[in-house]
């Protein structure tokens, strides 16, 4: 504990504001705060009265006067106390810090907020602080609006934590906190400590709420999201309701506004000040991260030649708000002194080319825009969406890349551009010349420690438009999975966008609501045609039994159904990466012995239907040129739509049989170390598709032989395993990279004559359900004719294939003729006998 740190409220101004308005919002000043507002309005009624119509005794406009001078005084006490008590200059949380570290004494009640001040003045009043529990402290905070809404956001009821901590003492070591929390703000850049601070500080230090947070699965960082949030929030308000704050007349200018950069009415006429755009974020704009770009783009616009960026970057990853991020850098003097003055406006190219009658036209609006703009000589303009002025000239676009680069060296004129990346490759690479004058600047995708605090920011709008409250949990539940499901959109749009359809798919399901993490799993589950990432219950029991499932169809072959059962369950318990396929197989072995029936199996006991198996015969794909039927293409333009990469598409939860995959050409099979090593795959036009919900199985009868041999002279499994994988391997029909990116590789054994009797029993059940559905007959077996059947059947080097055939010959063909003749009719029964099948 620091002995220097004193805590000591009565001796601060805060304290003192915190007092008053204790004293002000007590029971005893509500009457007189409501007769001072009701004699104002009765005074203003009177004397708009005797303006008007009616005229009044003098004792009465006197009495209405006196009310008014009342009025007038209480609003000028209260805006007194409001500007410069209640919202009062308190000494600087890092001066503080820093007298502190040098060993000097503070009385750190000094820099608590109003909020914290408020709540713990009474605590810290009456007691000394070595008799304050962390348990005072954070009952005391638990009444602020502050901790309200963190713990709301948590999904935390404040009655259930105070009842859990009746029985609970608490710590004694609050200076200790209290002095951890000035490093909390310090790393938050808060003006003071903040409720928020001490909450995390105690959740870091008490037992009690470091179990609380790991009962929740809340790590301290969620904590810091949610106060920097709501720390934002209330900036925000002290703001908006300090009328004479300099902040809030930053944007409004003065009397010749537009004339800051000369006479221009043209640029006027064609553009706008970016200034408008940033005041449409509100005064409290957030640009969060990008902080690299905007360093970029200062760095670029400061060269003698060729001061012009274009920022780069897919649609929705944030270029214009890194570029409102710079103008607003430049608009409270946070840039080189150089940029100071500058004023950045963005031209519109639309209005330039709406209602031109010609590209002449066009071209000599544009040019007289430019002219004003370098005239002006301050002028850094903003053009979004820059390559419709560097195209071909299409419907809506402009060819005035020659026009443009006269302007690009100028000296009076600097110009940011921003473009995706597609359409920087496509006009401005090929052209050396607009290279040289243009600095490229990337933009990233936010960071996912930046994701949250971005995704804040848009979700009072979606809460105002559908009248929910999302959950802190629903915010990273939807970060999580637009980074897994949506691969084509960047961050921060694909997670805004996915958490603003879950909230509207909840509200207009309950209406008013909380939105949680199952809301989120909910929408994706149904937009996407995916699992839930949290494994239900239902799901448990068929992983928990999926052994006995597959063996329902799939006879023999323990090893096969014990690996698949084992690697499924791993994927789907969250053990393994999440990004790569729920399951990757390779089925070696002879023709015949149950490697498609065992991914027909594995593809209803999981997904609950065959059909959800789709299935692609790699002997269709031999030469070079069938990679672009695979994955699809867009060479000369025209769009070839991929087999493979549509399927995955459209059918995201599916399994995908692959067979005789050693068939494939070599290039495909190199497309599949990035399948299953990192579940994705870019398409033939540059988009990507996962396959992170998707089960892969591969066949081969590669090393066919080999595993005859080894299980008929009896060795183990796992010595004819390694056996097979060293032979494919030395005859090179398969690399060892390859080989290795599956979950497992599984040797399929050649079926026994018991075994092929088993399998004509379930090829026997379905020939009988199949005919009691379609004809209504009951159909039977006796016990020895499934044995002739199984003896003329077995064949040791085709497996189940002849059996197959048997039992089309001997009986499916013998019920046809029956079903004809009219022998065999609705109701009736009938019995396959030895007799009948030799």
């Amino acid at each position: 504990m620091n002995k220097n740190i004193t805590i000591k409220p009565q001796e601060t101004v805060v304290g003192r504001a915190a007092e008053l308005d204790l004293l002000f919002s007590s029971k005893v000043f509500l009457p007189i705060i409501l007769f001072f507002w009701a004699s104002g309005f009765f005074s203003l009624i009177i004397f708009f009265l005797a303006l008007s119509i009616f005229e009044f005794d003098p004792p009465v406009l006197g009495l209405a006067q006196i009310l008014l001078v009342l009025f007038l005084g209480y609003l000028g006490i209260r805006s007194f106390f409001l500007g410069k008590v209640k919202y009062p200059r308190i000494e600087t949380l890092d001066g503080t810090n820093k007298e502190l570290q040098a060993g000097g004494e503070e009385n750190i009640f000094s820099i608590f907020s109003f909020h914290l001040a408020k709540a713990t003045l009474v605590l810290f009043k009456q007691n000394e602080p070595e008799k304050v529990t962390t348990k005072d402290l954070a009952l005391a905070l638990l009444s602020t609006k502050d901790m309200n809404f963190i713990l709301t956001r948590l999904g935390i009821g404040i009655k259930s934590l105070v009842d859990s901590l009746s029985a609970y003492q608490g710590q004694a070591d609050i200076k200790g906190v209290l002095e951890r929390a000035i490093g909390i703000a310090l790393a938050e850049t808060h003006h003071q400590i903040e409720v928020g601070d001490v909450f995390i500080s105690i959740c870091q230090t008490d037992p009690f709420f470091k179990k609380m947070l790991l009962d929740l699965k809340i790590d301290i960082d969620d904590l810091a999201n949610l106060v920097y949030w709501r720390t934002k929030i209330v900036r925000k308000n002290i703001l908006n309701k300090s009328f004479f704050n300099p902040q809030k007349f930053r944007f409004t200018g003065g009397i010749g506004k537009d004339w800051t950069f000369g006479y221009a009415t043209n640029l006027k006429r064609f553009s706008s000040d970016i200034t408008d755009a940033i005041k449409s974020y509100g005064l409290g704009i957030e640009i969060i991260g990008h902080d690299e770009e905007t360093a970029q783009i200062e760095e670029a616009l400061l060269r003698q030649n060729g001061g012009n960026v274009v920022v780069v970057g897919d649609a929705g990853i944030g270029k214009r708000t890194t570029v409102l991020g710079f103008a607003r850098n430049v608009m409270e003097g946070r840039t080189n002194p150089a940029l100071a003055f500058k004023h950045i406006v963005q031209l519109d190219v639309d209005s330039i080319v709406a209602g031109a009658n010609s590209a002449g036209e066009t071209t000599k609006r544009l040019t007289l825009a430019l002219n004003e703009a370098v005239s002006a000589g301050n002028i850094i303009l903003f053009i979004e969406n820059i390559q419709n002025l560097l195209s071909t000239g299409e419907a809506g676009k402009v060819n005035a890349s020659e026009v443009l680069l006269s302007y690009l060296d100028s000296p009076n004129i600097n110009i940011i551009g921003t473009c995706t990346t597609g359409d920087f490759n496509q006009f401005i690479a090929p052209n050396s010349a607009l290279t040289q004058r243009f600095t490229r600047v990337t933009v990233k995708e936010p960071l996912p420690k930046e994701m949250i605090r971005i995704i804040t920011d848009a979700v009072p709008a979606i809460e105002g438009r559908t009248g929910s409250i999302i959950s802190y949990e629903a915010m990273k539940a939807a970060i999580e999975a637009a980074d897994k499901f949506i691969l084509n959109i960047p961050n921060p749009e694909k997670s805004i966008n996915l958490l603003d359809g879950a909230t509207a798919h909840a509200a207009s399901a309950r209406g008013r609501t909380i939105i949680t993490r199952k809301d989120i799993f909910d929408y994706v589950s149904q937009k996407y045609d995916v699992p839930s990432f949290e494994v239900g219950e239902d799901e448990k029991q068929k992983l928990l039994h999926l052994d006995a499932e597959l063996h329902k169809q799939v006879i023999g072959q323990d090893e096969a159904v014990k690996a698949i059962t084992a690697a499924m369950q791993r994927a789907r318990s969250g053990v393994i990466d999440s990004k790569k396929p729920i399951g990757s197989f390779l089925f070696l072995g002879p023709t015949g012995v149950g490697k498609t029936e065992t991914a027909k199996a594995l593809a209803k006991a999981y997904f609950g239907d065959e059909s959800k198996m789709i299935r692609f015969d790699m002997s269709e794909y031999q030469n070079r040129e069938d990679i672009y039927r695979f994955i699809g293409s867009n060479i000369k333009g025209e769009n070839i739509q991929g087999t493979l990469t549509t399927q995955v598409r459209e059918h995201p939860f599916s399994l995908l049989l692959f067979d005789e995959i050693e068939k494939a050409y070599r290039d495909i099979l190199d497309l599949f170390l990035q399948i299953l090593d990192e579940g994705i795959l870019t398409d033939g036009m540059g988009r990507k598709v996962s396959f992170s919900n998707s089960i892969i199985i591969a066949t081969s009868n590669a090393g066919a032989n080999l595993i005859r041999q080894s299980i008929q002279g009896g060795e183990a499994y796992d010595i004819t395993k390694k056996k097979l994988l060293d032979y494919l391997q030395s005859e090179n029909i398969y690399r060892p990279e390859f080989l290795n990116r599956f979950t497992s590789v599984i040797a399929f054994s050649p079926l026994s004559l018991e075994q092929i009797n088993q399998i004509a029993g379930l090829m026997a059940e379905k020939i009988k359900k199949t005919i009691l559905t379609n004809k209504g007959v009951n159909l039977s077996f006796e016990p020895q004719a499934l044995t002739v059947l199984a003896k003329q059947g077995f064949d040791p080097q085709m497996g189940a294939r002849p059996m197959a055939r048997v039992m089309q010959e001997k009986v499916e063909n013998l019920l046809a003729q029956k079903i004809l003749s009219g022998e065999l009719k609705q109701g009736s029964s009938f019995t396959i006998t030895n007799q009948m099948v030799l």
